[in-house]
């Protein structure tokens, strides 16, 4: 009796690790190329608890790197001074940053752009300010965007001038006028050569509003393939944007127009 019940406990056992492990490599198969909705990808990737170093490719060749950061501000004025939080209390966000760093070569070797960026985001995921600074030698740029002031601050500077322009929102409704501010009358023409359509048309504006897709999607990182997330939008309805991204909300691979990609350094190339 004893032998029969110890046998019917192994059986059991085994059936149910088959039962677990087909569910586990088939099951997930089969969900591949689902759809899932795109503000989960992206809540992934502002609370990945790593950072992404991405080597910068254009048409297969590497042209510079960069390294993406997020970081989440919690808040703590609930706790007293040097105390511990309870274990497994959910600390309440209340902003979100992205951090983007790295250069990229323009032509020679000499000609190295260096950048560094970044966003801050409130607990809603509403920009709350932006900051880019762009490094050419002997130029800098520096641009700062409050949303609270509605306004882009513009900085440039070489070994030699200054410029600062604050620009409000409302004048960048019409992009054009302010390429004709810098360029001069070519500006239209200039526009029309880079085969961009008029900024004055709503329906543009409205295409510029990217709109992302997210599906689960399987990455080969190595040797083996992952389980990742690939968010994809359109840009002008003539732009692919495509972005990979771990289970962990890690940047993989992001392709962009004109051939350019970024791949994270797990991936082993282009």
């Amino acid at each position: 009796m004893a032998a029969r019940l110890i046998f019917g406990v192994l059986a059991a056992f085994w059936i149910t690790m088959n039962v677990l492990l087909w569910r586990a490599e088939y099951g997930a198969r089969a969900s591949m190329g689902s759809t899932i909705p795109a503000h989960v990808v992206w809540g992934k990737i502002l609370t990945a608890p790593d950072s992404s170093s991405l080597t910068i490719f254009r048409k297969g060749k590497r042209i510079g790197f960069c390294h993406w950061i997020t970081s989440v501000g919690e808040d703590l004025a609930r706790m007293s001074s040097g105390e511990s939080p309870p274990e497994g209390m959910v600390r309440k966000i209340v902003n979100y940053r992205l951090d983007l760093d790295g250069n990229v070569m323009l032509g020679t070797a000499a000609d190295r752009l260096r950048f560094d960026s970044h966003l801050s985001l409130g607990s809603d995921r509403t920009w709350h300010d932006f900051e880019l600074r762009l490094n050419l030698r002997p130029e800098t740029w520096l641009v700062r965007s409050l949303a609270s002031e509605q306004t882009v601050r513009v900085n440039w500077q070489d070994d030699h001038e200054k410029f600062e322009r604050i620009f409000r929102f409302s004048e960048l409704q019409n992009p054009e006028a302010l390429v004709q501010e810098f360029v001069g009358p070519a500006a239209a023409l200039l526009l029309n050569g880079m085969g961009l359509p008029s900024l004055k048309d709503p329906k543009t504006r409205s295409a510029l509003a990217l709109q992302w897709e997210a599906r689960t999607e399987s990455v080969k990182l190595g040797h083996a393939s992952v389980r990742a997330y690939r968010l994809q939008a359109h840009l002008l309805d003539r732009f692919n944007i495509v972005v990979f991204v771990s289970r962990a909300g890690e940047i993989l691979r992001v392709e962009l127009p004109e051939g350019i990609t970024l791949a994270n350094d797990q991936l082993g190339g282009n």
